[in-house]
């Protein structure tokens, strides 16, 4: 435009054109095609060539590299060096091969054990699409893994840090794990472990071997994993053996895993465990089911490393049946044996992540000791009957500092490691002594709550009577607290009491008690929470009868006592018997606490301490009859409750005996006037006031019993 000419185009090209116009391309000369040729077959053979030379010495140019990748990657010492030279050789032609004179992965630097695996004449093979296979999200598949000689040396610290753990589990330790390890063969000849673990408290070094899956050649060791360990568990000294039918499917998870047979012992202390059963999906189900005995000092030593709150006892010895998935344990116990007592039960225990553990069930047997279970209540050894003497008795030496109030600490923490609901149904409780009668049968339930410890629903027939009732402890703080209910109702006292009884003649006493306890304080052993203790106790004998003798011995009555033991005992009628005892800060003081009889009126005053464990009690008697030879003065019970003295007031028997010897200086039956005692028939302050306490009591429902 404004007069520039358009430049001329070159023609184009359509599909009019004819086949002389195409341009002819120009042929490759022969020799430069022989040349490329050449050159192509050449570098194929050269590549065949070096891969036959690198597959037949085990490419050793790719030791070095691989140690440094693997030691990135792990961010530890990974070596293949053995006595300086390279050990490590690859096969790469029709799968992986992977053999290593020797291979050592180090322990972080914290760690003083040395290295934390040490593999010697190390064989790994797989193939190549197993490893495919694994990239995308399939097991991984290894056709062989075997070593002449293996060396575990694992450590973990306080703090929870662990030598095995690697730098992808410690950055990532959310990460998922991958989707399983299939291992066709598994072979260590000599295998040594040992694991020093501060969480657990635990030093222990085993020797092991591992044979699985494939033809087992000369010398190989048995089929399966055999191993023996010995060291020491919470300063405890530690030993093991293990022994399994089968390894590889240890190693398997799901549908492919399958049940192992598995006969472990294990002693830790004095404790031994046996188990002989069978062991499933150890990766993900860990599944485990057998017959077990155990045995050992105390049920809180087995409860221990559980995570299980179990009270002390006595020695034990228990067998059944085991049951374990996931979280949860089930065992029917078949035969325990705690002491002499013998017991039996069903319980489950769960213990799911992140929740507190609970255990329930049922615990039932022919027959439980009290003592059997003391060490729980803070006993240490049997009881032994406190010795009865008089102010003319050499003391003995006093039991425990002169205390009999167990004073071992309450293991409060392990109230709040777990909850439990558990049924009690004994046939048989025995008290732990001979002087009282065993209940049977006895029901309760057991609930433990958040560091609550509560027995519901008591209830236990004896002596034609029966015990009701409940007990709490509340282990939340650093010192306990407790309360006490208790109601017995109809008892039969000469049954409960078997002292009361004798070979010959009628028991020393006989008829129906009834009594109601409510109690309650706090403290950090049995004796703390008895020195502490705030309530009442009322008791009430009805029905009963008591015998003359002891009624005329405890009030001095030397002439019809021995009436009595020339013509024989008879039996009194009690008219009344009560107690009502007020405790305030472990101090027990009687409001009332009197007998009365068809021939004398029993009552007692003064208070005992438990907190001092001190008895400042006394016992006064005042007689219906007339009787010649009655020194009638009042009995002291002092001392302490490992070592009670009874003595005589001094006061009234001088003001008695001192005119008797001077009148028996004149003439000697005159030394028996100060001893006549006319007796009195009156409804004395004592008597009026049991019957007053009596009607008080029928009338609130506490001791209505018959």
């Amino acid at each position: 435009m404004y007069g520039c000419r358009r430049a001329a185009r070159p023609p184009r090209h359509t599909d009019a054109m004819t086949a002389s116009d195409t341009p002819t391309p120009t042929p490759t000369p022969p020799h430069r095609r022989h040349s490329a040729l050449a050159w192509t077959a050449g570098v194929l053979i050269a590549l065949v060539l070096g891969a036959g030379v690198g597959e037949w010495a085990g490419w050793p140019f790719l030791a070095q590299p691989a140690e440094r990748w693997l030691s990135q990657k792990l961010q530890r010492r990974v070596s293949f060096d053995d006595s300086g030279t390279r050990s490590l050789r690859l096969h790469l032609l029709g799968g992986i091969g992977v053999q290593a004179g020797r291979l050592q992965i180090d322990n972080p630097a914290w760690s003083a054990l040395g290295p934390m695996l040490d593999a010697r004449d190390a064989d790994l093979r797989l193939r190549w699409r197993d490893l495919l296979a694994m990239r995308a999200g399939q097991p991984m598949v290894v056709q062989s893994l075997s070593a002449q000689a293996l060396d575990i040396r694992l450590e973990r610290r306080a703090d929870g840090s662990a030598s095995w753990l690697f730098a992808e589990q410690r950055d990532a330790p959310d990460k998922p794990a991958f989707a399983g390890l299939r291992l066709q063969r598994l072979l260590v000849r000599e295998g040594h472990l040992h694991l020093l673990d501060a969480v657990v408290q635990t030093d222990t070094e085993a020797t092991f071997s591992v044979a699985d899956g494939a033809a087992l050649q000369p010398g190989d060791p048995p089929p399966g994993v055999q191993a023996e360990a010995r060291g020491h568990y919470r300063n405890l000294p530690l030993k093991a053996s293990l022994k399994t039918g089968a390894a590889l499917p240890w190693l398997a998870k799901g549908s492919d895993s399958v049940a192992v047979p598995v006969l472990l012992k294990l002693a830790v202390g004095d404790a031994r465990l046996d188990f002989d059963g069978q062991v499933r999906g150890l990766l993900d189900e860990r599944q485990l089911q057998g017959r077990y005995r155990v045995s050992g000092p105390s049920l809180a030593a087995v409860g221990e490393p559980l995570k299980l709150t179990l009270p002390s006892t006595r020695a034990f010895n228990l067998q059944g049946q085991l049951d374990h998935a996931g979280s949860r344990w089930h065992t029917v116990v078949q035969q325990a044996t705690v002491g002499q007592s013998r017991l039996a039960g069903e319980f489950t225990f769960d213990a799911p992540a992140g929740r507190t553990p609970s255990l329930t069930g049922e615990l039932r047997g022919p027959v439980l000791l009290l003592q059997d279970l003391g060490p729980a209540v803070g006993v240490t050894s049997p009881t032994t009957p406190a010795t009865l003497v008089t102010a003319a008795t050499p003391a003995a030496k006093p039991r425990s500092g002169g205390r009999v109030l167990p004073d071992r600490h309450f293991d409060l923490p392990s109230l709040r490691a777990m909850n439990a609901q558990v049924t009690v149904a004994l046939d048989r409780l025995d008290w732990g002594t001979a002087a009282l009668q065993s209940a049977r049968p006895l029901r309760g339930q057991l609930k433990l709550q958040d560091g609550v410890l509560q027995i519901n629903d008591i209830d236990a027939r004896l002596a034609q009577g029966r015990l009701s009732g409940s007990l709490q402890l509340d282990g939340r703080a650093a010192v306990a607290k407790w309360q006490a209910h208790l109601a017995g109702r109809g008892l039969k006292i000469e049954q409960w009491i078997q002292p009361l009884q004798r070979a010959s003649g009628p028991p020393y006493a006989t008829g129906r008690l009834g009594l109601r306890v409510d109690l309650s304080g706090e403290g950090r052993s049995t004796a703390e929470l008895l020195a502490s203790a705030d309530g009442r106790m009322v008791l009430h004998w009805t029905q009963g009868t008591v015998s003359h003798l002891a009624v005329e011995a405890a009030g001095l009555d030397i002439a019809q006592a021995l009436g009595m033991l020339l013509r024989g005992d008879e039996a009194l009628q009690v008219s009344c018997g009560v107690g009502d005892l007020s405790v305030r800060d472990g101090r027990v003081t009687p409001r009332v606490l009197l007998v009365d009889t068809s021939d004398s009126t029993l009552w007692i005053e003064g208070s005992m301490s438990l907190v001092t464990e001190r008895l400042a009690l006394t016992a006064h008697m005042e007689p219906k009859d007339w009787s010649p030879l009655a020194l009638r003065t009042p009995v002291r019970l002092e001392g302490s409750l490992a070592q009670p003295v009874v003595s005589l007031e001094k006061g009234p028997l001088v003001r008695r005996l001192v005119p008797a010897a001077l009148l028996a200086m004149i003439n000697p039956l005159a030394a028996v006037l100060p001893l006549i005692d006319p007796g009195s028939r009156r409804d004395d302050a004592g008597i009026k006031a049991c019957r007053d306490v009596a009607a008080r009591y029928r009338r609130q429902g506490v001791v209505g019993i018959g």
